[in-house]
């Protein structure tokens, strides 16, 4: 089966989850070293928070992302358990 191309607005999902992902990599890596290294407390997620706030489709994705990954881990857990009660009958 051939996979479709991706549509405008799939593309647009992706992207803003792809800003969401970023922000939270500068954070991390960038914007909290460098407040630690001035003796600043960072509190986690103040910039996204801030960032978010400007560009809300990336919190709405964001938390989208958190949603369906919490699901995929349910969801391959109870995989894993089936698979393993399966095993223990042979």
């Amino acid at each position: 089966m051939a996979v479709k191309p991706l549509t405008a607005g799939q593309k647009k999902v992706l992207y803003h989850l792809a800003l969401a992902l970023v922000a939270a990599d500068v954070e991390n890596q960038v914007i909290k070293p460098m407040m630690e290294k001035e003796g600043k407390r960072y509190t986690e997620g103040e910039f996204r928070k801030m960032y978010f706030a400007k560009v809300p489709q990336v919190a709405q994705a964001e938390r989208a992302l958190q949603n369906a990954m919490a699901q995929a881990q349910k969801d391959l857990a109870a995989s894993i358990k089936s698979s393993k009660g399966a095993d223990n009958g042979k």
